[in-house]
This record gives structure tokens, C-alpha cells and sequence, in this order.
């Protein structure tokens, strides 16, 4: 697995790619002060169904981030406290949805990341259809497996997985460019 620098974030992430690939402001963190960044791992929900969700579980990517999308149109959570117990154990950084979710103190104390778009107590169905690892659109953002996922307070940014080289560099760049700028205005520089 491919390990990333601790200053890559969602930010920096969306100034080297120019505001490609950030996801709307309303998937969110449950909670302050996570970030993950990790290849995504894709999965389509059906409506009030989580059936792929467990599809894609019983064949995990450790260190990766499940990116869950087809869940806009959902009323019922897609997981809850238990599945993000398990989704931990099996080594997986965060999830990221544009469902529902439940469980939400239980969620927290984990420390999984999982960025959502708003919370319901309904459990949803296992009925399918399944579908793990084929391309997904989120948030008007089409996501392959192994694009990368930066994600932390400020949002979600996805790199095309051909372009990760390519971003880094950029990202590296302004992150330097910003660090310079910030001891001038502290008069450090």
C-alpha cells in the first residue's frame, strides 16, 4: 500500500486538481478532526438497500475507502454502529456516501472516517442488486477503484488514479507555496 503525506488534504487535494473531483459540501463528517486518504474501493447501493455494501465487506480492500454511491434517494441508513465496527476490523480507512447513516455516537467513538450526507435511524434492505468494483458516480464525480479519496473537515476530494503522480507533485508544490506565504504574513519570512 501506497502511504501518502500527512499534509495531504482535501484542500490542497482541490488547488492541484482545480476543483475537479471534490464532492458537494453536503456529504460531511460525522466527526471533527478525521482524514483519510486511501484508494477508494467503489460499490452502487440501491435505493433503501445495502446488500453491496456487505458484497463489498466480504471481499475488502485493507486500507482502502469504501465510496458508496446510489444512496441520494435512500430513507433508510445504508450502516450503522455494528457494520462500522466491522468495516474497521477489516481494515478499511473510511467511508465515504452519498446515504444515510445511523449509529452515529457509535460511528465517532470508532474513529472510522465516514463522510455522509445526513443520518435516519431506518435500517435499510438486503434485497440487491450488487454491484462492487464497477465505476460509480457520486456527487456528479465518477469514481474508479483505486482513484484516490482525500478526505477530512473540509470535504472530499477524489484523484483519478492515472493523474495521482502527476496531482502529488502539484499538491507538493502549493503546499510549499502556502507554507512560504504563511511565515511572510506571520513575519517569519
Amino acid at each position: 500500500m501506497t502511504s501518502y503525506p500527512e499534509w495531504l488534504a482535501a484542500a490542497i487535494a482541490s488547488d492541484a486538481a482545480e476543483g475537479r473531483g471534490v464532492l458537494p459540501g453536503e456529504i460531511r463528517s460525522l466527526a471533527a478532526d478525521v482524514h483519510v486518504v486511501g484508494p477508494a474501493r467503489v460499490l452502487l447501493l440501491s435505493r433503501d438497500d445495502n446488500l453491496s455494501l456487505r458484497a463489498a465487506m466480504d471481499a475488502p480492500v485493507a486500507g482502502s475507502v469504501l465510496v458508496a454511491a446510489g444512496g441520494s434517494a435512500s430513507r433508510t441508513a445504508m450502516m450503522g454502529g455494528l457494520m462500522a465496527l466491522e468495516m474497521r476490523n477489516l481494515g478499511f480507512l473510511g467511508i465515504v456516501t452519498d446515504g444515510l447513516v445511523r449509529d452515529v455516537r457509535e460511528i465517532r467513538e470508532l474513529g472510522l472516517g465516514v463522510w455522509c450526507c445526513g443520518l435516519s435511524p431506518a435500517a435499510p434492505q438486503k434485497d440487491g442488486p450488487v454491484l462492487v468494483g464497477e465505476p460509480v458516480a457520486i456527487g456528479g464525480v465518477v469514481v474508479h477503484d483505486g482513484d484516490l479519496v482525500i478526505a477530512d473537515d473540509d470535504g472530499v476530494v477524489v484523484w483519478p488514479r492515472a493523474r495521482i503522480p502527476e496531482l502529488l507533485t502539484r499538491a507538493e508544490a502549493k503546499y510549499h507555496a502556502d507554507n512560504e506565504r504563511l511565515a511572510r504574513l506571520q513575519g517569519k519570512g
